[in-house]
C-alpha cells in the first residue's frame, strides 16, 4: 500500500514519529490550512477544530517537538501532504453508547481480512429483518487484531451467533 510505503520511507529510522503519524489515522485527524479571523492557520484539525501538538504529543508519548516534525515532515512529502489533507474523521462511533440508546452492538473478530465477511453479518440479519444502524471496521494495517462492529435496532436473534460462526474466517462473535 502506498500509505505506508511513504510512511516508512519518510519515517523509517523515527518510531516516534511514526507513533505520530497512526495517532493522526487512528483518529482521522487531518494536516491542512484553515481560514481563521482572518489568517492562515496550518496544523492539525479533526474537522474544522484545531488541535493542539501537545496534545497529540501527550497520546503518542513524545515531546511535541516531536509532533511538529512529523507534521513538517508530511507537509514536505507529495503524497503525504495530499493525504492528510483530505483525510476526514468518520463522525461519533456509537460503539460505547448502544445500550443507554437501546441498541446493541456486534462485535466481530476474524482469524483474516477476506472479501465478504461484512456481507456474510450484514446478510444474516437482513434476513431477520434487523436494521443496522452503523458499522465499524478497524483497519487491520493499524490494529493488531481488528474488530468489525455493527450496530443494530433491537435484539439479536438466537440463531445468529451459531450461524455467524459458520463463516470459515470469522474467530468469534459477541453481543453486547
Amino acid at each position: 500500500m502506498r500509505l505506508w510505503d511513504e510512511v516508512e520511507r519518510e519515517f523509517g529510522r523515527s518510531e516516534s514519529k511514526k507513533r505520530v503519524v497512526v495517532t493522526l489515522l487512528m483518529h482521522g485527524l487531518s494536516i491542512k490550512e484553515k481560514e481563521r479571523g482572518g489568517r492562515r492557520v496550518s496544523g492539525i484539525f479533526l474537522g474544522d477544530i484545531p488541535v493542539p501538538y501537545k496534545s497529540v504529543s501527550q497520546v503518542c508519548g513524545v515531546d511535541w517537538r516531536t509532533v511538529k516534525e512529523a507534521v513538517d515532515a508530511i507537509r514536505r512529502n507529495t503524497f503525504l501532504r495530499e493525504f492528510f489533507a483530505k483525510v476526514e474523521n468518520a463522525g461519533p462511533f456509537l460503539r460505547g453508547v448502544t445500550k443507554l440508546l437501546g441498541y446493541r452492538c456486534i462485535v466481530v473478530e476474524t482469524v483474516r481480512d477476506q472479501p465478504g465477511i461484512l456481507a456474510y453479518i450484514s446478510g444474516l440479519l437482513a434476513e431477520k429483518n434487523i436494521n443496522i444502524l452503523q458499522v465499524v471496521a478497524e483497519h487491520p494495517l493499524l490494529v493488531r487484531s481488528p474488530k468489525l462492529y455493527v450496530i443494530i435496532e433491537g435484539e439479536v436473534p438466537g440463531d445468529f451467533v451459531p450461524k455467524a460462526l459458520h463463516h470459515q474466517a470469522i474467530r468469534s462473535v459477541t453481543v453486547y
